[in-house]
């Protein structure tokens, strides 16, 4: 790759300081002289990984970190350049974290920020993992020396080698072809295949869209992925899918030159390539072409297809290929959902090998578009979700069907061109829209459209796209008027248009019994159910409403009435596909409360097909049958989702109905309890040792969580560990894109001794942790939801949490569970008030007994409050009436009092902040932070053999103190908080606990903020008081 210099060729007058000289071996960079405000620019591709603005005043004063690890392994960091310059070219906007760069780019400019003796840039390198955690190294040897002028950088206009360049691929939305280019991409890698789900709506490629990008003189490429594994319906899904890939790439533009990418999104076995993957391939080779065949797959995929001889093209992926990149790969995806372009998720992918099956960089010419001729389905025609429109919950009575024109111009306007106007307007809506060339559906017919005023609530609205008057095309206002309506020829011309609306009549005819019938302005005014128009309503609203409601006339009675509705009937007697998925695309079976593509069956209004589609699928699978979406068929669908390695919601969609009742999976049969083996603590120490850093760069960036803390920690019911983190950063900052709080991460360690090492995450996604549960950060009630602590009783692990509005200010706390061994989580119900207990009861930490109670200690989240005991019996944990506080009353303690502290004001048992209770080997042990500032800052240990002992006389020691930054050791770390203990840990052997460290001030602050491993003596005597180390500690 090209080396490009931060300063353009006689901008500089040469370099001012070097690399660690002897006389400044701090010197972790080189300063570069130049006059103040001579451009800097990026000297390759990376994102913006710090925006510095006066931070650090002393040192570099305002600075800006470009993160090229995935394109070069470096970091660069550019100093003492003024804020004002941070501007990005491509958005007008200040730098943000985030932000894609390409090499070339004008960044910043020189100045003479912070620690500076004049006017020049300093320049440094870091190594892997980057800036935050990396090595600096030499810039002059891995960079400078073989650097040449960045203004020779090409923009990727399609003028010369692409090779090293960037595509993008997306489904959740469509950026324009502009913000894809100003976003650093020469082109992207497009779906040309069916949307699975209703936020799939990039999905499929359109011509305006592939137009628009090779006009820009940009690449397009066609990849067709319908699921997650398409590819298990081997040969025959495979031919189906051929055709429909084939059909939606001609549509898109696609030349007939153009290679299409099949996608094998995951990590198939050398058996499941030999019998599923190979022929689901040569299926779309037979059909294709083996020149034209691409596959996205991973390494050993691409080995087994060169051997077999499937496909010419390769798109790499990451997942079950060890960090290679295959030889013969031409592109690769090396990154997945961490960035947005115009607020869409995408994947980065770069290109390695030209050419790579893209389309030819010249448009097809498009004249006027070609008037359709006779055209009949013989299946009909498929209907694509696309919500936004408004809409009344529920629905009435079906009684009419009511046909519209939306009253834009003929033949170019798109059914998603009227759609988002009414998104944006929210003042009217239909049901279906209709246009020349598709369908789609923008309020599901459960739900009530806002087409005919009064009527609405006891009709569906279906629009075609056009108008109802004489003049089909105009400049200005719409010239057309009652008076002058659509002839029966102008009407016909449309026949495509027409046929779908016949479909679409005959689909909703069929779902709720109306009659494929014309009802006229009498017929209206009678209140007869069938077919009718917009028009027809105005009129006959006078006598069935007693008052003309409204003035719309669209469709007039020269609409071609005799031709739709036969239409309608001959597609409403074919014969219906019974393994057809039931729902409209896009939509599924899921909660009551879930948004509209939702369908629970239980809101009273959902045709009889949905009810009998998913009692069907209930059965096929092995569930009792009940038709609606219940608990069981949740945990059946999530069950298969985690065992395919699909995104776990529980709901069952299109993907989910094709497996059982296309391709006969089941449920496998329960397996027999695997056997825990034990973890390892080692032995016992008689001082602190820290083990190991256990997140950070180059630990947990992986995971998508360079930054993180807490990891509240319990053993699966499966014998994993799971660890539960709170606010987590993509960057190695506090603040670092992608806030996410909570996510968890599972271990297989069986050797402590060795270090925590994380396995895979939580959340739905393996390689990447998401939230464990959905919703938007700093919303107008609370800001985060922090976890308190996590416990397994049975086969069951429950999570308690806080939800807060800001650090301290607990909103109400709450309790999750997991019935999957940590995977996903649901809400319990239980939901506890701040105050509870005079707010005693915001942060817990608990453990369950032999028996059979589950004992809480609990305090305020604000680090200055005492501690109190309560407890619940193991089978009411979501039940907030089932605890108890032990108290003191009458003279004497005991349960079901009003709790009354257990410790407090008493030495280092001032203030009390995270901790972790534990049953160990018939001992309770109590890991706490103790954050008051005399005779605390520490880490303390009481070891105790009843729940109720005295606390003030437990045996306590303080392994582990707090110091200033520069004092650390095996027993001393800055700035610590939230102690866990480790599952293995024991009392007679090896005793281990995660800490957390936040530096939260000077020009570094933000990082660390990462979790840490220490091993820890912990004495099992419980009649002695042991204060060890717990005194006054300097350096806080």
């Amino acid at each position: 790759m090209k080396r490009y210099h931060p300063l353009a060729r006689g901008t500089y007058s040469g370099e001012s300081s070097g690399y660690r000289t002897p006389d400044r071996p701090d010197h972790r960079g080189v300063d570069i002289a130049a006059d103040t405000g001579t451009p800097i620019y990026a000297p390759t591709d990376g994102t913006i990984a710090h925006v510095g603005i006066n931070d650090d005043p002393q040192g570099y004063g305002s600075w800006l970190v470009i993160d090229s690890q995935n394109e070069c392994g470096l970091d660069f960091t550019f100093g003492h350049t003024p804020p004002s310059s941070f501007v990005n070219p491509d958005t007008g906007r200040q730098w943000r974290f985030g932000d894609i760069v390409h090499a070339g780019q004008k960044i910043a400019v020189v100045g003479n920020e912070g620690g500076s003796s004049g006017p020049h840039l300093h320049f440094e390198t870091f190594g892997a993992p980057g800036r935050f955690g990396g090595p600096d190294l030499d810039p002059n040897v891995m960079w400078l020396r073989d650097a040449v002028d960045p203004r020779g950088v090409t923009t990727g206009d399609g003028q010369g080698s692409l090779v090293g360049k960037l595509l993008v691929d997306f489904s959740a939305g469509v950026p324009t072809a502009q913000q894809i280019q100003s976003s650093g991409f020469v082109g992207a890698i497009r779906y040309i295949s069916d949307p699975r789900a209703g936020w799939m709506i990039g999905k499929p490629l359109r011509r305006q869209e592939a137009d628009d990008l090779r006009a820009r003189g940009m690449v397009v490429v066609s990849n067709f992925q319908f699921g997650k594994s398409d590819w298990l319906g081997g040969a025959e899904q495979g031919r189906r899918d051929a055709e429909r890939g084939i059909a939606l790439h001609r549509e898109a533009g696609g030349p007939d030159t153009a290679a299409i990418y099949v996608s094998v999104d995951a990590s198939p076995s050398e058996e499941q390539w030999n019998s599923l993957v190979r022929p689901y391939l040569q299926a779309w080779q037979d059909r294709l072409g083996k020149d034209r065949l691409g596959l996205y797959c991973n390494y050993p995929t691409i080995d087994w297809a060169i051997r077999d001889g499937i496909g010419t093209y390769f798109w790499m992926h990451n997942w079950g290929s060890n960090g290679r990149v295959h030889p013969a790969a031409h592109l690769h995806q090396f990154e997945i959902d961490k960035q947005k372009v115009a607020g869409v998720g995408i994947d980065r992918n770069r290109i390695l090998k030209e050419p790579f099956g893209q389309w030819g960089s010249t448009p097809a010419p498009v004249t006027e578009p070609a008037r359709p001729g006779p055209i009949a389905a013989d299946a009909g025609y498929p209907i694509t979700w696309y919500g936004g429109p408004g809409y009344d919950a529920g629905h009435g009575a079906y009684l009419r069907i009511y046909l519209h024109t939306t009253e834009n111009q003929e033949w170019t306007t798109r059914a998603e061109n009227v759609a988002d106007y009414q998104a944006r307007q929210q003042d009217g809506s239909y049901h279906y829209l209709v246009d020349d060339e598709h369908i789609i559906n923008t309020v599901t017919t459960k739900n009530t459209a806002w087409g005919v005023l009064s009527d609405n609530r006891v009709s569906v609205q279906i629009a075609m796209v056009g108008t109802s008057g004489t003049v089909e095309t105009w400049s200005g206002a719409n010239p057309n008027r009652e008076e002058r309506p659509k002839t029966r020829e102008q009407w016909l011309a449309h026949e495509k248009k027409l046929d779908m609306v016949a479909f679409v009549i005959a689909t909703v005819a069929r779902d709720y019994e109306i009659p494929i019938e014309r009802v006229d302005i009498g017929g209206v005014g009678a209140n007869l159910r069938g077919v009718s128009s917009h028009n027809n309503y105005t009129y006959g609203s006078v006598i069935l409403k007693g008052f003309k409601d409204g003035t719309h006339w669209d469709v007039p009675d020269t609409f071609p009435y005799d031709v739709v509705l036969a239409a309608a009937k001959r597609y409403a007697g074919i014969k219906d596909d019974p393994d057809r998925f039931p729902l409209p695309a896009g939509h599924y079976w899921g909660p009551l409360d879930g948004p509209t593509e939702s369908w629970s069956n239980t809101y009273g209004n959902e045709p009889q097909s949905s009810k009998d589609g998913l009692r069907r699928w209930q059965e096929t699978i092995g569930i009792p049958g009940s038709g609606i979406f219940d608990n069981a068929t949740k945990q059946a669908a999530t069950r298969m989702q985690q065992l395919w390695g699909w995104p776990v919601t529980g709901n069952v969609y299109e993907g989910e109905w094709n497996e059982v009742i296309h391709n006969g999976w089941r449920l496998p049969a329960p397996e027999p309890p695997k056997r825990t083996l034990p973890i390892d603590p080692g032995p016992k120490v008689q001082r602190s040792k820290k083990i190991e850093d256990a997140t950070g760069p180059g630990l947990t960036d992986r995971f998508g969580m360079a930054a993180t803390d807490l990891g509240v920690m319990a053993r699966t019911p499966s014998g994993r560990i799971l660890a539960v983190f709170g606010d987590t950063f993509r960057g190695p900052r506090v603040g670092d894109g992608d806030w996410r709080a909570p996510v968890a991460l599972f271990s297989d360690t069986k050797m402590l001794d060795q270090g925590i090492a994380w396995s895979e995450a939580a959340g739905g996604d393996p390689n990447y942790a998401r939230q464990l549960w959905d919703y938007p950060h700093d919303n107008p009630v609370f800001s985060t939801v922090l976890p308190s602590d996590v416990i397994t009783v049975g086969e069951t692990m429950y999570l308690h949490v806080m939800v807060n509005k800001g650090l301290g200010n607990v909103v109400w706390t709450e309790i999750w569970k997991s019935t999957d061994d940590g995977h996903t989580w649901q809400h319990t119900g239980a939901k506890f008030d701040p105050g509870l207990h005079r707010g005693l009861a915001q942060l817990w930490t608990w453990d369950v007994a032999e028996d059979g109670w589950v004992y809480v200690f609990s305090t305020g989240f604000q680090r200055d409050k005492p501690l109190i005991l309560r407890r619940v019996r193991s089978d009411r944990i979501a039940d907030p009436g089932g605890y108890e506080g032990w108290g003191w009353k009458d003279g004497a303690w005991g349960w079901g009092n009003e709790p009354t502290p257990v410790l407090e004001g008493a030495g280092s048992a001032d203030k009390f902040g995270e901790m972790c209770l534990r049953r160990i080997q018939g001992k309770w042990v109590f890991v706490n932070f103790d954050s008051s500032n005399v005779g605390g800052y520490d880490i303390d240990v009481r070891v105790f053999a009843e729940i109720t002992d005295n606390l003030y006389e437990a045996h306590k020691s303080t392994p582990i103190r707090g110091v200033g930054w520069g004092q650390e050791g095996d027993d001393a770390v800055a700035q610590l908080y939230g102690p866990s203990i480790v599952p293995g840990s024991t009392l007679d052997r090896g005793f281990h606990i995660l800490l957390s460290q936040w530096k939260t001030e000077g020009p570094d602050r933000g990082w660390p903020y990462r979790v840490l491993q220490f091993k820890i003596p912990v004495s099992s005597h419980t009649e002695l008081r042991d204060d060890g180390a717990a005194g006054s500690h300097g350096g806080r």
